[in-house]
């Protein structure tokens, strides 16, 4: 039984969509919390503005006797009497006092009990000493100075809290509204950000979606497909690099198939010569004679080079060429390599020479670089002509070991030259088949050459034939 699975698309938005739901809850709670407090705050200092009459006559008298304020801290009710007498909202029209009594009437007849505000007003002294404290104070408060007279002296400090349970009609309905507003504008807001989400979500998951359809076309050994983007973002570099890849993939495998195809021809030559030769020797057409035998045999040894060579190839891409690198001199491999090939050159009439000035000492696998040295030479012997000359010339620069090999007429086409070290690759009008070989020297020699971390390059030579240089970093090369 298959587990289900949420896809994709559908994970990024509930992400995105929780995220933007919870910071547009958090904002709609501190924004409402802020705004009961600020409204609150606003009316508190609307309230404390209405006090003229009271802190005028707390000034009064405490010009009349400083001490005179105790008597409210030792009495409340004188306090709930004096704040009735001398309380009247901004803009009322003048009242009828009754100094012994505990209320205020109104020109309307309408009876106020101060008690409500004696319980929210507190008065301190001039040093912020309680004279009065609230009976009931509430959660946040306003205060307004009281000054000595017309100067700028301050005597004392009238405060008013905001009440506990007292909320107008008025007000009430206000907030009611603006909550209402709030919470429409989150729903707005939620709303935008599932949709910026989806279409968010969409966004990114269509080139992902491609992706995965490339991959899965790429499992099935069709990289042909390209995907096409003009993003510049990561996701586009993806794409790219998927392309890449899919480009790369197709070359490697055209390669192999053209890889296959030659060797499979390059096979094909010797072995039909061989049975031809066999065939003839059976049907009595040819006697297994010396020259036969020669010939069978010719043909035996160019199928064994060649599958040496396929041999060497492969390894190189398996396993390190490089087993053992130590200090080596290519002068002194060059030289004996020329020592080996000295008799070979002799019935050619080429003549060898090797123009080196002191040793050329390098961190390399002398086996290697030798078996380098003996197929550059042996492809100058093959396909230089009688009479040519055959140099090789070496130096340092830069930290790095060059050796060259320079031979006469003829010389390879110059469109010829990029595609000297690939596979199977012969310059077929002046070094064609029939002139021997399997046609992997010199890409072996540019597999042991990389192994090294070096280059090999090949070119016109000054003498009329063909240039094969290589270079190797002197020293420090790792085995890997």
């Amino acid at each position: 039984m298959s587990r289900f699975t949420i896809p994709l698309t559908a994970r990024i938005f509930l992400a995105i969509s929780a995220t933007a739901l919870l910071v547009v809850a958090i904002m709609a709670v501190m924004i409402a919390i802020s705004m009961r407090d600020g409204f609150s705050r606003y009316l508190l200092e609307g309230e404390i503005n209405r006090f003229d009459d009271l802190t005028v006559a707390l000034a009064d008298l405490h010009a009349e006797d400083p001490a005179a304020w105790d008597q409210f801290h030792d009495e409340p009710q004188q306090w709930r009497d004096f704040v009735g007498r001398n309380f009247r909202p901004v803009g009322a029209p003048p009242r009828t006092e009754d100094p012994t009594d505990a209320s205020t009437t109104r020109p309307t007849g309408r009876r106020v009990d101060p008690l409500q505000l004696t319980q929210r007003l507190y008065l301190l002294d001039a040093n912020g000493g309680v004279v009065v404290a609230g009976a009931n104070p509430g959660s946040a408060s306003a205060e307004r100075p009281i000054y000595a007279g017309d100067s700028q002296t301050v005597i004392g400090t009238l405060g008013l809290t905001t009440p506990q349970n007292a909320v107008a009609g008025t007000d009430a309905f206000f907030i009611r509204g603006q909550y209402t507003s709030l919470i429409l504008a989150s729903l707005i807001a939620f709303a935008l950000s599932l949709a910026a989400a989806l279409i968010f979500a969409r966004g990114v998951l269509a080139p992902i979606k491609a992706l995965e359809a490339g991959a899965r076309t790429l499992a099935k050994g069709n990289y042909v497909v390209r995907i096409p983007t003009t993003r510049t973002d990561e996701l586009g570099d993806l794409i790219g690099h998927y392309n890449a890849l899919a480009q790369s993939l197709e070359a490697a495998e055209a390669a192999e198939r053209q890889w296959i195809s030659n060797t499979s021809h390059e096979l094909q030559t010797p072995l039909a010569i061989l049975r031809a030769e066999i065939e003839a020797v059976q049907d009595g057409v040819r006697q297994p004679d010396a020259r036969t035998l020669g010939e069978m045999h010719g043909a035996v040894m160019r199928l064994s080079q060649l599958v040496q060579d396929l041999k060497a190839l492969s390894y190189s891409r398996e396993t390190p060429l490089i087993t053992n690198t130590s200090p080596s001199d290519l002068a002194g491999i060059a030289q004996e390599a020329m020592n080996s090939m000295a008799g070979r050159a002799l019935q050619r009439g080429l003549k060898l020479r090797c123009v080196i000035d002191g040793p050329l000492i390098a961190d390399c696998d002398p086996n290697r670089i030798r078996q380098v040295i003996d197929n550059l030479l042996e492809n100058a012997l093959r396909y230089t002509s009688p009479s040519g000359n055959v140099i090789i010339t070496g130096g340092k620069a830069d930290g790095r070991v060059t050796m060259t090999i320079d031979d006469t007429a003829p010389a390879p086409p110059p469109d010829t030259l990029p595609h000297l070290f690939e596979r199977f690759y012969r310059a077929e009008k002046s070094r064609a088949r029939a002139e021997g070989g399997s046609g992997l020297g010199l890409a072996i020699c540019d597999a042991i050459v990389q192994a090294h971390g070096g280059t090999i390059t090949a070119e016109l030579s000054p003498m009329g034939g063909l240039r094969v240089a290589f270079s190797l970093p002197e020293k420090g090369f790792p085995v890997v």
